[in-house]
């Protein structure tokens, strides 16, 4: 009896990247270029904030993310606009008594 063989893809789950940069920063480039060019399409400036602008954010995100897990700037920015206490391993009942604790052990 003979089994049939198909290949099968390694990296189902990776990330689409197009030139290094993953899709959403990318299509975050042309959204931007985009709204840039319906305000500015007219304009005698309509080379810089339509071309260079975006071109100027590609580079940035390019460079910025070099070395950075996938979806760092989301991560980022969620860490930063979220109030709270972080903590990883302990519950939030903890919090008071977490935070009230200094370092050699003495409560404030």
């Amino acid at each position: 009896m003979e089994y049939k063989e198909s290949t099968v893809h390694r990296k189902l789950d990776a990330k689409i990247k197009i030139g290094g940069m993953e899709a959403p920063d990318i299509l975050a480039v042309l959204i931007f270029a985009s709204i840039m060019n319906l305000f500015f399409g007219r304009t005698s400036l309509s080379v810089i904030f339509v071309i260079v602008l975006p071109a100027i954010l590609l580079s940035i995100l390019y460079f910025g993310k070099r070395g950075k897990p996938d979806d760092y700037l989301i991560h980022l920015v969620r860490f930063h606009l979220t109030k709270g206490f972080f903590a990883a391993g302990n519950e939030q009942s903890n919090r008071e008594k977490i935070i009230g604790v200094r370092i050699d052990g003495k409560s404030n």
